[in-house]
């Protein structure tokens, strides 16, 4: 039992999802962390700070998706241009979400985690099916 459960739990580990996750965890830090310091610290306008701190979690992100959580060794370039493609989807939506979910009455690292949320489940499958093929 304790072989099969150990068994179980390393799959889990190596699973992309488990990755996913665990890249997503990393880049909403960077994000939100820079979310924090461009908006929190140095005053710069909500939906500004939310763009640039996306950007700073862009280059986390694609990397660590590519090599780790896919694993993967296809052309770079069309990957890029395909995550691009999503990454500029994303950003209209989160700052979108970010922005309303604050004039609702949220605070903004709130809106932030709660629209970052939402987005992981979707990206996870157009990550796993289209981009990192």
């Amino acid at each position: 039992m304790a072989v099969s459960f150990a068994t179980s739990i390393s799959r889990i580990g190596q699973h992309s999802a488990t990755k996913f996750a665990t890249v997503g965890g990393l880049s909403l830090v960077a994000d939100a962390g820079s979310l924090f310091v461009f908006h929190g610290l140095l005053g710069i306008w909500l939906p500004a700070a939310t763009t640039l701190a996306y950007v700073v979690a862009f280059v986390v992100n694609f990397g660590l998706n590519r090599l780790w959580a896919f694993e993967s060794s296809s052309a770079v370039g069309r990957q890029l241009w395909l995550y691009l493609a999503l990454v500029m989807a994303n950003l209209v939506v989160t700052v979108g979400l970010v922005q309303g979910l604050t004039l609702a009455g949220l605070p903004y690292l709130v809106a932030k985690l709660v629209t970052a949320g939402g987005l992981a489940v979707v990206n996870y499958g157009i990550s796993r099916k289209w981009i990192f093929v």
